[in-house]
């Protein structure tokens, strides 16, 4: 065999023995970012105004800064392959454990509403965190849904009826709306697609848009308005049950 040709076996050889590495560190990430984002669920839930429990709160952010400190330690230095590139991931793990520490402060002088919406600056973080780097999780889907839904505000709509602006702009956010729904329920994870909990909850939200389209179609704001109230209720819960 030639020197190329011992070059290139030994070069492949080389590939064979790293994909397994590099697979195991994906799968060793990964691991270690659902036991911290349990975590992180957990504080976002226990925080959520209208239920909040502030000793609950308390605990699952101590773990979550615990577990996030671990994930730090173990990933800043030599990031999973899936963020190899990102020459910020180290800043950028760190950013988040910054705002898990603040959240934990404001927990200590029972500031848990506070807590909460510095909470959700971690989800944002993450997100773009993805963007970067190509990678789209379930909780990408859920995000786009909730932004749109932020966008489609009733607060302008202070007639009986509808103006025919108003008509075109309303009718257009819930056409997005739906469309963002559908893949909500065609994007879900596998181990999601026979959860009949889930399966309910989604078709529910569905099941109220078509309702929410009726109403704009009807140009009536009372109904409008008190649709757009139930499909914001119903996603609320959807997106700390499965975001």
């Amino acid at each position: 065999m030639g020197v190329l040709g011992q070059t290139a076996r030994a070069a492949a050889l080389a590939l064979i023995v790293a994909l397994p590495a590099r697979a195991g560190e994906i799968a060793d990430f990964n691991a270690q970012f659902a036991n911290a984002w349990g975590q992180y669920r957990d504080a976002l839930i226990h925080s959520v105004p209208d239920h909040a429990d502030a000793t609950a709160t308390r605990e699952a952010l101590s773990a979550f800064t615990s577990a996030w400190r671990g994930l730090e330690l173990r990933w800043s230095a030599h990031p999973p392959p899936q963020y190899g590139e990102d020459a910020d991931f180290a800043p950028e793990l760190a950013a988040i454990g910054d705002v898990a520490r603040h959240a934990a402060r404001q927990t200590q002088v029972n500031d848990i509403e506070q807590t909460h919406i510095t909470l959700q600056q971690v989800r944002a973080l993450l997100a773009d965190m993805r963007r970067k780097n190509g990678l789209e999780t379930y909780t990408d889907q859920m995000d786009a849904f909730d932004e749109k839904l932020a966008e489609t505000a009733d607060d302008g709509l202070d007639q009986p009826e509808l103006t025919h602006d108003q008509s075109i702009t309303l009718t257009e956010q819930v056409a997005v709306l739906m469309f963002l729904a559908e893949r909500l329920e065609k994007r879900a994870p596998s181990g999601l697609t026979d959860d009949e909990h889930f399966l309910t909850q989604v078709e529910g939200i569905a099941s109220q848009l078509r309702g929410l389209w009726v109403a704009v179609q009807d140009g009536q704001r009372a109904p409008i308005i008190a649709a757009l109230s139930d499909l914001r209720r119903s996603f609320d819960q959807f997106y700390l049950s499965y975001g």
